[in-house]
């Protein structure tokens, strides 16, 4: 899909996931790859922000407080991809499912459920 999102997995997910979703042509990076093991969640989504990157995480709960801030400052973010603690396989097939229906403007300051992409 043109303009599809990039993607940014936080450090609970695989960095075996992004690898196969390059595969398939999508611009995704896991925390692991670029360094950011560890870091505070806000650096985190600072990061995302930097590089016009939706966040895909299991941790809604703090992500979903940043994102309240970040609304509450006027400040922008390009996506916040929430999910359940699945298998690879299935995080995989609903990540796919995702990049092709949804363009990176489409989730921009957006809360978006991966369970939606069964």
């Amino acid at each position: 899909m043109p303009n599809s999102p990039k993607l940014y997995l936080n450090e609970h997910l695989s960095p075996r996931l992004a690898a196969q979703l390059r595969q398939h042509g999508f611009d995704v990076v896991s925390t692991q790859e670029v360094g950011l093991l560890a870091e505070a969640d806000a650096e985190q989504l600072i990061f995302a922000v930097t590089h016009q990157r939706a966040v895909v995480t299991i941790n809604t709960k703090d992500f979903a407080l940043l994102h309240q801030e970040y609304l509450a400052q006027a400040r922008e973010h390009w996506g916040l991809v929430f999910s359940t603690q699945q298998p690879i396989g299935v995080l995989f097939q609903r990540l796919l499912r995702l990049l092709h229906s949804s363009s990176a403007e489409e989730l921009r300051n957006q809360i978006r459920w991966l369970n939606e992409f069964k």
